[in-house]
């Protein structure tokens, strides 16, 4: 492809997101971009960093995750690591900004646990901007998940500019695209997830001081503490009077109780884990639970807050059938109402919501969700209520299993997917299987972009669009036998014809042509010298 017309020798633009176009000798090369070699990092908490990719796509570096825990009697494990255990029971700060960005916080209320324990997590209350995102359990022969955005209960798959809410039965989730975050509440347990980007030295709270370092952890508002206990009492919300927990260290020492449930976290069944996720903070508070309580089922909590600690960073363990039936998945039926399938680590589809833009993706672990954050797939895997194999919801807003897309006709408003699909793609149901989940699979093709364009117009990709369109940059002169690029501002005149010239104005982003003819004046023979015959001589 010629480009002598269009650019200089040597001048470079961007040919796609991450392809770089050069014209050298009036000819066009393409090369990839050029990234920095991403610098490995350590993370406090010993959770493995996450690639930050470039708003193009192309390079990359990594960061460390913020993510907070809380669980059991309750149990607290901090955006860097720092495990402690807690008994107040009030309304307390987990996460507060340091300086106001984002309008971005969250509560915990602890109360008096039904059973042998002190306190036990029973809500949490999530602030952003102008809204209130209220999150419990409630217990009515069934479990369900409640959530109130704003003290109006919403079902369980809302959504709208701000933020987005779904459930799998089991599990909450709200998910707030513009700040990256995601926060999980289940019965006794939450967790929070947030971008180092973002909230980097950003937090504070019982949840800690997202910056890599467990030093600074245990922070009560303007003093820093060694006693986490104290810091996490102080961080109370003031709406009404707590009494400090009493010292742990005073408590009489528990008494010796079988805690063999809790030797499965250092046994093979999270072998694959053990190497990305320590198990020691889950290990030493599912002791403490066991033992306080006397029921070996006390330590199914822990475990559970393991194990999604190695979904998040990757590895999923079926790790239920390893207990003996303690911590079964019998005991989660009564969150299940028609969807009586519970998957730990099974290839299924969750749900697709075509307006979410949620994409199910099968694999050997948990069902996953995924939802484009500005062009990112950001996976949330969770334990939950699902649909027999074959089947999948009819929407995401139904409780409803149907047969998958190929067996079954839908309208086209409500046609499900049953296999991962990305954007730019052109896809249709086939009547191909997959070998294991027997989920009808879709055929796609990219869908294709003419990227030729005329003479004097250049290709330019268009965000949130698949295909570009031709832009002109430069102005065209079409005569007989000769096509002419002008160059903005750019001055020509034909070979021989120097009495007419043509000049490129650029208007808005229009390119107009404007011509100019040298007009001579009429011939007068008296303007002539006259021609002596001295001189012809």
């Amino acid at each position: 492809l010629a480009c002598s017309y269009l650019w200089s020798d040597g001048e470079t633009w961007k040919k796609s997101a991450c392809r770089i176009a050069t014209c050298k000798d009036g000819k066009v090369t393409i090369s990839a971009v050029l990234c920095p070699i991403p610098e490995p990092i350590m993370c406090a908490n010993n959770l493995p960093p996450v690639k930050v990719y470039t708003k193009d796509g192309c390079c990359f570096h990594y960061e460390c995750q913020c993510l907070c825990y809380g669980w059991g009697d309750p149990h607290y494990l901090t955006f860097d690591g720092t495990y402690y255990s807690f008994q107040g029971s009030c309304s307390y700060w987990l996460v507060k900004e340091v300086f106001p960005r984002y309008g971005f916080s969250v509560m915990v209320s602890n109360g008096k646990c039904t059973e042998s324990y002190s306190t036990c997590i029973q809500s949490i209350t999530v602030f952003y901007n102008q809204y209130k995102i209220y999150m419990r359990q409630h217990a009515n022969n069934i479990f369900t998940n409640v959530v109130l955005v704003n003290d109006k209960t919403v079902s369980h798959a809302f959504q709208n500019a701000e933020i987005r809410i779904t459930t799998t039965g089991i599990t909450s989730v709200l998910l707030i695209p513009k700040i990256k975050a995601k926060i999980t509440f289940s019965a006794r347990t939450y967790s929070i997830l947030l971008p180092f980007s973002l909230f980097g030295s950003h937090t504070q709270g019982q949840c800690g001081k997202c910056n890599n370092n467990r030093g600074d952890d245990c922070i009560v508002p303007g003093t820093r503490t060694e006693h986490c206990q104290q810091m996490a009492h102080e961080w109370h919300t003031k709406d009404d009077y707590c009494h400090p927990p009493p010292d742990p260290s005073l408590l009489p020492t528990l008494p010796h109780w079988d805690t063999t449930i809790c030797d499965i976290m250092k046994s093979s069944v999270f072998e694959d884990c053990h190497g990305v996720v320590g198990f020691q903070s889950f290990y030493t508070a599912c002791v403490h639970d066991v033992r306080s309580s006397r029921k070996a089922s006390e330590g199914c909590l822990s475990l559970q807050m393991y194990a999604l600690s190695c979904s998040q960073a990757g590895v999923c363990v079926d790790w239920r059938s390893a207990t003996g039936g303690i911590c079964g998945t019998h005991s989660l039926h009564h969150y299940c109402q028609r969807i009586a399938v519970i998957h730990v680590c099974q290839p299924t589809v969750l749900f697709t919501s075509l307006r979410f833009m949620y994409l199910s993706e099968r694999s050997s672990c948990v069902a996953t969700i995924h939802i484009i954050i500005r062009d990112r797939l950001i996976p949330i895997q969770l334990e939950g209520c699902y649909c027999p194999s074959g089947t999948t919801l009819l929407s995401a807003y139904s409780s409803e299993c149907v047969p998958t897309c190929g067996e079954i006709r839908t309208p086209k408003h409500l046609t499900l997917m049953c296999k991962e699909q990305f954007p730019c793609e052109k896809c249709v149901c086939s009547m191909r299987k997959d070998p294991v989940t027997f989920l009808h699979l879709l055929d796609c093709e990219p869908i294709p972009c003419d990227t030729n364009c005329a003479p004097g117009y250049v290709y330019q990709l268009r965000p949130g669009e698949c295909c570009g369109k031709c832009v002109q940059t430069h102005c065209v002169v079409n005569l007989p036998f000769i096509t002419h690029i002008l160059q903005p501002e750019e001055v020509w005149s034909p070979p021989g014809d120097p009495c007419v010239t043509y000049r490129c104005v650029r208007t808005g982003s229009q390119f107009l042509t404007v011509e100019a003819r040298t007009k001579c004046p009429p011939f007068d023979p008296r303007d002539c010298i006259p021609v002596t015959a001295s001189l012809l001589i």
